[in-house]
């Protein structure tokens, strides 16, 4: 039964309860928010503030809920922010439905809102029945393991204090204290996949057995949570590796074992690394999950597969690798002293240093001519470089392909000139004009040059 003395031993008996808690609670002015806050106000030494995200989806309705919610703040004496986001327009824009659009937007936001505001955790008002068709929505869009997890009680950042309660108890605790609150019409619209589980799968389930349902879900929540414990920590030991670079990741999955995993741990797999990658709480879809198989074979080499969030997933020689492409474009062009000369996935130092200790190393690039007069781009197409005395040159193209350069990062790969030149393939070749002979240096010679530095797995 929900009342204010059992939630009140309930949270103090929680790992994420302490005395002077900092709370940013989540309002729509539904009911399950409205009474999340009311109960919140039993708690001893707890601090409240209140955050609206108005989702631009329904009008002068969403008017009102804000206005509901201020309203409601100013009468409780808690403060309030209220942000604003297009989320058709990002929805569109990034290719997802809208209930994962507002997901991802309200995470992110809340997130940054209670980080600029110094408090402890965000509070969210799921229940027991908002559990039980999360996981059937999981189970229908094919999460796999993850996704029989469902919610969170209490995460780093997340706290779902009504999670244990079903809508049912929660309505009567409304309606006990006469709590007024907004409906939000859309929660009707089966079109909606989670209104259309709620509305036409569950009440025929827990028509006559809702209480052995309820202990059912409860039983696979704990499974799949000790079982995604265990294989986390398997894959990130053994299968994912996460390069980090001055502005871009990826994740890397080396082959090894993973082809012939059950196909459950496949998911979990790329589930982790896709989480990793895009920072979204959630894995991938089943179609998705298919399309990535198909990169376990050696046939697949050089094949991408464009996943949500703008993640890409491309198969080479040593593996599969997801990564941001926005993350590796760069456009710095003149050199100078001045720069940090850090890019995405390579930094390149200035500095001068002993002559003959890497005079043949092709990390190394000693400058003739000021470093201003230098230009360091992206390869292009058609670029080529001089190999020897006659002139003749090697397509840059063919000389990343021999150097066994990452399939994806090829169009990213940095190349020095003068004057329209190109005098240096950076930590590969340098062009023969450009040579500096062994037999110049006789002595200890400082000359000024560029070292390249390259990201682990540029080279496969």
């Amino acid at each position: 039964m929900l009342n204010d003395t059992n939630f009140r031993q309930y949270c103090q008996s929680s790992t994420w309860y302490r005395p002077g808690l900092k709370v940013l609670v989540a309002c729509s002015g539904g009911v399950d928010s409205t009474v999340l806050l009311h109960l919140l106000k039993s708690l001893p030494q707890i601090q409240i503030s209140m955050v609206h995200f108005d989702h631009r989806l329904r009008g002068i309705d969403s008017d009102a809920d804000r206005a509901f919610v201020e309203d409601m703040a100013l009468r409780l004496g808690y403060p309030v922010h209220v942000i604003s986001e297009d989320i058709g327009d990002y929805a569109s824009q990034n290719g997802l439905s809208i209930e994962e659009a507002g997901s991802i937007r309200r995470r992110s936001q809340f997130l940054a809102l209670k980080d600029q505001l110094g408090l402890h955790f965000v509070a969210t008002g799921q229940n027991e029945d908002d559990q039980i068709e999360t996981i059937f929505m999981n189970l229908y869009q094919g999460s796999g393991i993850s996704g029989l997890m469902g919610i969170s009680e209490y995460t780093n950042s997340f706290i779902r204090p009504i999670l244990k309660y079903s809508r049912l108890e929660i309505m009567e605790y409304a309606e006990n204290h006469k709590l007024q609150f907004r409906i939000d019409k859309s929660n009707s619209d089966t079109s909606f996949l989670r209104n259309n589980i709620r509305a036409n799968f569950i009440p025929g389930l827990t028509q006559n057995n809702d209480h052995e349902l309820k202990a059912c879900i409860q039983s696979i929540n704990q499974a799949a949570q000790a079982l995604s414990d265990m294989i986390k920590t398997s894959i990130e030991d053994i299968d994912i590796k996460e390069f980090n670079t001055y502005s871009a990741s990826k994740i890397a999955l080396g082959m090894g074992e993973v082809p012939g995993y059950f196909s459950p741990i496949q998911k979990a797999i790329f589930d982790r690394a896709f989480q990793l990658i895009s920072s979204r709480p959630q894995g991938i879809s089943s179609s998705h999950f298919k399309a990535l198989k198909s990169l376990l074979g050696d046939e697949a080499i050089g094949k991408e597969i464009h996943l949500p969030a703008a993640v890409t997933a491309c198969r080479h020689r040593a593996g599969i690798s997801l990564y941001k492409k926005s993350d590796y474009c760069w456009s710095r062009t003149q050199l100078s002293v001045s720069d940090v000369g850090k890019f995405p996935f390579f930094s390149i130092e200035y500095s001068s240093s002993n002559l003959e200790d890497h005079i043949q190393d092709p990390s190394y690039f000693w400058n003739v001519y000021p470093l201003e007069a230098y230009r360091l781009r992206v390869v292009e197409p058609g670029d080529s470089l001089v190999i020897d005395a006659t002139g003749r040159s090697i397509a840059i193209n063919q000389v990343l392909q021999s150097a066994r350069v990452a399939t994806y990062l090829k169009e990213y790969y940095p190349v020095l000139e003068h004057e329209g030149e190109i005098q240096w393939v950076p930590g590969i070749r340098t062009a023969f004009p450009a040579l500096v002979s062994e037999k110049i240096p006789q002595e200890k010679e400082l000359r000024h040059c560029m070292r390249v530095q390259f990201q682990e797995g540029t080279f496969e």
